[in-house]
């Protein structure tokens, strides 16, 4: 009789085991994808990718692959790419593991510009962003203001910005203040079919972003003009549609690249 319970209790262990082993199989997910350069979307080698599981788990992606198996959860997945032990890209992206199954997740790293950018500067960024998401989300609300009051302000706006635009715009040339420059140094910095016939506005940015050694961030740009927040991000990014700036995201803030044509069409010359 001794033996019949032992048996029996030995044979609902191994049932219980393999059950626990089981559910666990199941509950194991596959996340992997490829990491990605920013401007030529071609495989990135060398990339550390990392991920805030329990335990963390890091890899190299030698090739620019990577992969995890992650039970479900949230997690944030981070990539970055380093150069003479200097960080030059990074990147994160968050995912939600519901269960198990195969989950892919390309990731594209952007430049990171810690030679004029510190972290203090960043941190202002995002909680100045903060205050403005949370200023859109109230006013994304029906039910804020009503459709007249709405159609008022705009009217109001655009009567302001076009005052402004025809104020500027009926100042003599020779006038220039500290963020002009002349048609001469506009040459020096764009073709001659690009930075002719913009409005003031745009080429009173382009020669601030030139004079701060062809970089600034979206905050220091809004101080030196004066134009709301909303002007500002207009005017960057009718400037990055024409091709004449670029703008990266970093945190909450952007960061504002004047491209290099001149540098361009040197260098073409001297092959």
């Amino acid at each position: 009789m001794l033996i019949k319970k032992m048996t029996l209790l030995g044979i609902i262990c191994i049932i219980l085991l393999t059950g626990v082993q089981f559910s666990t199989a199941v509950e194991v997910a596959t996340i992997h994808g490829a990491v990605y350069e920013w401007d030529s979307f071609d495989p990135l080698e060398d990339v550390i990718v990392e991920v805030n599981s329990t335990p963390p788990q890091s890899m190299l992606a030698k090739y620019g692959i990577y992969s995890f198996n992650l039970e479900p959860g949230d997690y944030l997945i981070s990539a970055s790419f380093y150069s003479s032990n200097n960080l030059v890209a990074y990147t994160e992206e968050e995912i939600t593991v519901t269960g198990d199954g195969d989950y892919v997740m390309d990731l594209i790293l952007l430049p990171v510009y810690y030679d004029s950018l510190g972290e203090n500067e960043f941190a202002e960024l995002d909680e100045i962003a903060s205050f403005s998401d949370a200023d859109d989300e109230q006013d994304s609300s029906p039910f804020s203001l009503g459709m007249i009051g709405i159609l008022f302000i705009l009217v109001i706006l655009s009567a302001g910005v076009y005052y402004i635009v025809k104020q500027r715009s009926g100042k003599s040339t020779s006038d220039h203040g500290s963020s002009h420059i002349s048609n001469e140094e506009f040459d020096s910095v764009l073709p001659a079919d690009m930075w002719q016939g913009l409005p003031d506005d745009l080429r009173e940015v382009i020669g601030i972003i030139s004079k701060n050694d062809g970089r600034i961030t979206q905050k220091e740009l809004r101080t030196r003009v004066r134009h709301s927040e909303a002007k500002v991000s207009l005017m960057v990014s009718d400037l990055e549609s024409r091709g004449i700036v670029r703008k990266f995201k970093k945190g909450r803030g952007n960061v504002i690249i004047l491209e290099e044509y001149k540098a361009d069409e040197d260098s073409n010359q001297n092959v």
